[in-house]
């Protein structure tokens, strides 16, 4: 049995997609072909770096997206495992699927501008080419195989290559400019399969608003270590981190002995620390009522804060998955996030009223 596999992001799937997919079947006499799409966090992760946050199609509506496309063609699979895997690599779901697939031989689908990746996998996954062929999609298929054997890593393996011509009709077809028409669709329909066209029909642009990732540099004021003095329960701190690990303490002495603290000391001594009964049930209740004092106290974050009107508040980290999202893994509950925008929206229903 011959196998085609076809990793990529399908955010969305093109009809370029299924054209590549549907000849490289046929130029292996293929029994299956696999699309593979990556995690969300993978996605999420290579969008950050693209600008394009937001534009992230979820697990769900890119399967179903990839199930719509394949419908027609009983040969096409989706290989959803890696969907599941937030570090998954085309060399690890490779390997998964020949373990599925013992007997036969698997095809790695590839355009001739991946022959940096490619050379990478025959320098540091040195079995990768003698477990797996390569369909090198190039429209000079006899310079696309020059170029494998002038590379000093990919030239042993040259016999693993087949250079094929890519199919008809997908010039300019691109998964950005789609997205630059998410919520136009029928403007970029001829680059999308029919099924795909209508299921994006239904998309809502409010779904997908503009983040502002992390709360730093000009969005710094977000965040709760900001110099900004809060008064609080008859106290003054610094800021709102200092007011809220004071918050945590029953002792109004230590509270003042809090507020007089450097914030990195008080951290490390007071991180830990939940002396107040019940804690856990009332710490996102208690860090609201002083994130709103910081902002009612001072008017001028309060009118920086509004100006962020639309956008989601996203308090990025790389560890914090309660407080904030893990911008890794892309999981986390992002507390002070919604904090930030309940008082952002609370604040503009005021006004308009």
């Amino acid at each position: 049995m011959n196998i085609v596999v076809m990793g990529g992001s399908f955010n969305p799937p093109t009809i370029a997609h299924l054209k590549i997919m549907e000849t490289a079947l046929n130029a292996v006499q293929a029994e299956l072909g696999f699309w593979v799409p990556v995690s969300f966090p993978y996605l999420k992760r290579k969008m950050v770096k693209a600008g394009e946050s937001h534009m992230c199609l979820s697990n769900e509506l890119r399967l179903r997206l990839l199930e719509a496309m394949a419908a027609e063609d009983s040969r096409i699979r989706i290989f959803t495992e890696a969907m599941q895997d937030p570090f998954s690599d085309d060399v690890g779901f490779m390997k998964l699927l020949q373990s599925r697939y013992s007997e036969a031989s698997l095809y790695y689908v590839a355009g001739a501008d991946k022959l940096k990746l490619l050379n990478h996998f025959a320098e540091k996954k040195a079995d990768f080419f003698t477990l797996f062929r390569c369909i090198l999609f190039s429209r000079e298929c006899g310079k696309a195989l020059e170029e494998v054997a002038a590379h000093e890593k990919l030239a042993p393996y040259i016999n693993a290559f087949l250079a094929v011509p890519p199919p008809e009709g997908i010039d300019g077809v691109s998964s950005t400019k789609i997205r630059q028409h998410l919520f136009d669709i029928d403007a970029v329909a001829d680059m999308l399969h029919p099924a795909v066209v209508e299921i994006l029909r239904g998309l809502n642009p409010q779904d997908y608003p503009e983040e502002i990732l992390q709360f730093k540099d000009q969005y710094a004021f977000l965040s709760n270590d900001a110099p900004a003095m809060v008064a609080y329960k008859g106290i003054q701190y610094s800021c709102a981190t200092s007011a809220f690990l004071a918050a945590r303490v029953e002792d109004k002495a230590e509270r003042l002995t809090i507020s007089k603290m450097e914030l990195e000391n008080a951290k490390k001594k007071y991180g830990a620390v939940q002396q107040v009964p019940g804690w856990e049930d009332r710490e996102t209740t208690l860090m609201e009522e002083i994130v709103r004092a910081k902002f009612a106290q001072h008017p001028d974050l309060a009118d920086l804060l509004q100006a962020t009107a639309g956008k989601k508040l996203i308090n990025g980290s790389k560890k914090d998955e309660f407080w904030g999202t893990n911008t890794t893994t892309w999981v986390g509950e992002n507390r002070l996030g919604e904090i930030l925008m309940r008082i952002r929206d609370n604040g503009k229903e005021r006004a308009s009223t």
